[in-house]
């Protein structure tokens, strides 16, 4: 009787054994998914922990963690903060619907919306959304609705803080540039940190501006998320609150300081748009450090909705145009450094050249009139009789010396390259085009008076004024100071610095330019600017009106004004042009010149 017992318990004592080894194995293998292998889980790599986060995690990004422009006295360029109400796609739970309704009602009241068009906005929803304006893009909440929804603490109605990257009016716009995709320059331009995953080939980067040239500053460390978690019937799960994710990093995001001042780029671009200006560009320098204070460009462009078909993204401060009378400037310090005329010298003009068809602006001719007082006349007949004695390479000499051909905006050694350019699509200026032939008598006289293949920027233009301030030294004129760590410590400087001495040495002399500096005075007192004495300030300068060639071939116009203000002490130099205007109009950028002066003057005063 006692071995069947026996028996019988040793058969109960192996399944024991059986069913523990079973368990062990089991716990072992479930250990082996969850943990050890759960980024590997199955020949096809299925990372279990990141679908199951999937699932359950509903998110949208607050701020992509790019860095900021600022304007010289830190002052938000880009990068504004927002307060919006997120709204997660959830289901509550039945037992709650009355009592949902209810706080649904509420949450409308406060957004000054229907409950319909709340619940619609969430229930047609896949992820994450923020509750929009008008014109689409987040609303930004009051103080009080802040407050209002904060208490009711509703799971899925969530206040953040958004970084909208540009404003509805954003200033500077064409010099900021903007952001978008742009696979090609990904794969060639950033490969090292393609290969190494940081960007992908859907990555918005910087396309254009100073968007472009300073993307490896701006580029960030990591977005700032908020998320709720949800089971996979989208409804919120118990002790996972709605979370907030960020880098954390107070170095980042970094801070691009330029060299602007928002309050007068508002004044200026505010101005040029309540003008009846079609295209046009201004341009305002510090006389004593050549940095851009401000630089506007028409037509208006904003970085959020870019089509390049269009063109008006293209910052006209820095494309070259012909530009006429004001290059009579380049000629007169030439002549008169060469010592081939003085400035009491007595020319005649009768309105005519006499060949190749040249004629002067006013017609019937000016008479006799001094070389000083054809500067202020800008008389075209003395001009091209100075060339006559310069000749064409010295002409295009004294263009280079004094920073009208090339580019003049900052290059130089900074930490990423050797040969770092602040400017994106500086364009060059010239005084001839390569093929023309310099000894040509009839290209001389044209050019002499900036028409033909005369070039330049509006910015080498304003340039130009500070170079004789500075006596004869081309500037190279900052748009960025500095880049600062997110802490606010210093992590890059651009010095000021002059450019290249092989590209523009120092061969004007310091009376030669305060001569042209006086005589800029001239041109306001009893010369073609004179509209500008009703000015704020007292303000000296040059005008120029260049001819063009419009669409289908119509007869057209540049108008210039370069000048500096108030002229008992200098500050600022400016250049104004109004581009492809009718030909017979009278000169645009003279009153808009005044009034940029004026705004200066305020701002000053």
């Amino acid at each position: 009787m006692e071995r069947p017992n026996g028996l019988k318990k040793n058969r109960i004592f192996l399944l024991l054994i059986v069913i523990i080894a079973v368990l062990i194995v089991w716990n072992i293998r479930l250990f082996w998914i969850q943990i050890a292998a759960s980024g590997r889980w199955t020949s096809r790599h299925v990372d279990l922990v990141e679908n199951s986060v999937v699932q359950r995690e509903q998110g949208i990004v607050l701020d992509s963690g790019r860095g900021d422009f600022v304007d010289r006295q830190g002052r938000s360029l880009t990068g504004k903060s927002l307060q919006v109400l997120t709204v997660f796609p959830v289901r509550s739970e039945p037992e709650r619907s009355a009592e949902r309704e209810g706080e649904l009602a509420e949450a409308a009241r406060i957004m000054e919306t229907s409950l319909s068009k709340l619940k619609d906005f969430q229930q047609s929803a896949n992820a994450p959304r923020m509750w929009p304006g008008a014109d689409g893009k987040p609303l930004a909440l009051s103080d009080k609705q802040v407050s209002l929804l904060s208490a009711l603490a509703l799971e899925d109605l969530c206040v953040t803080v958004y970084r909208q990257r540009y404003e509805a009016r954003q200033p500077a716009a064409q010099l900021l540039g903007y952001i978008g995709q742009n696979p090609d320059r990904v794969a060639k331009q950033f490969t090292d940190q393609f290969q190494k995953g940081e960007l992908q080939l859907t990555s918005r980067i910087g396309n254009a501006g100073l968007e472009k040239t300073f993307e490896p500053w701006l580029r960030g460390i990591g977005p700032t998320t908020v998320s709720l978690f949800t089971d996979a019937g989208k409804r919120p799960l118990p002790g996972l609150d709605i979370r907030t994710v960020t880098p954390g990093n107070p170095y980042y995001p970094l801070s691009v300081v330029t060299t602007l001042d928002r309050e007068v780029q508002e004044r200026i671009e505010s101005k040029l748009a309540q003008s009846a200006i079609r295209e046009g560009a201004v341009v305002v320098l510090d006389l004593e450090t050549a940095d851009v204070v401000a630089m506007a460009s028409k037509p208006a462009f904003h970085p959020d909705d870019v089509d390049p078909t269009q063109t008006n993204w293209h910052n006209l401060a820095i494309q070259a145009e012909p530009p006429g009378s004001i290059f009579k400037t380049v000629t007169a310090i030439a002549a008169l450094e060469e010592g081939v005329a003085q400035p009491g010298e007595s020319f005649h003009c009768a309105g005519e050249l006499g060949q190749f068809g040249f004629r002067c602006w006013k017609q019937g001719g000016h008479g006799h009139l001094t070389f000083e007082e054809g500067y202020a006349q800008s008389c075209n007949v003395v001009f091209a009789k100075l060339a006559q004695r310069l000749g064409g390479e010295k002409l295009e000499q004294y263009a280079g010396r004094l920073g009208v051909t090339g580019t003049v905006g900052w290059s130089g050694a900074s930490s990423i390259s050797d040969h770092f350019l602040q400017w994106d699509g500086e364009q060059r200026g010239q005084a001839y085009a390569a093929s023309t032939d310099r000894s040509d008598p009839g290209a001389l006289v044209q050019t002499s008076i900036g028409q033909r293949d005369v070039q330049m920027t509006p910015l080498a233009a304003a340039n130009l004024i500070v170079t004789l301030f500075h006596e004869g030294q081309v500037q190279a004129p900052r748009v960025v100071r500095e880049v600062r760590f997110g802490n606010g410590r210093l992590y890059e400087r651009f010095a000021r610095k002059a450019r290249a001495e092989e590209d523009s040495p120092v061969t004007v002399h310091a009376k030669t330019a305060g001569k042209l500096l006086e005589w800029m005075n001239g041109v306001v007192v009893r010369g073609t600017g004179r509209a500008l004495q009703s000015a704020r300030w007292p303000v000296a300068g040059k005008s120029g009106t260049a001819q063009v060639v419009l669409e289908q071939g119509r007869a057209g116009e540049n108008h210039w004004f370069i000048g500096y203000g108030p002229t008992d002490k200098p500050k600022y130099a400016a250049s104004v042009l109004v581009r492809h205007v009718p030909e017979g109009e009278p000169n645009l950028a003279i009153p808009l010149f005044r009034e940029v002066m004026d705004i200066l003057a305020a701002y000053e005063g």
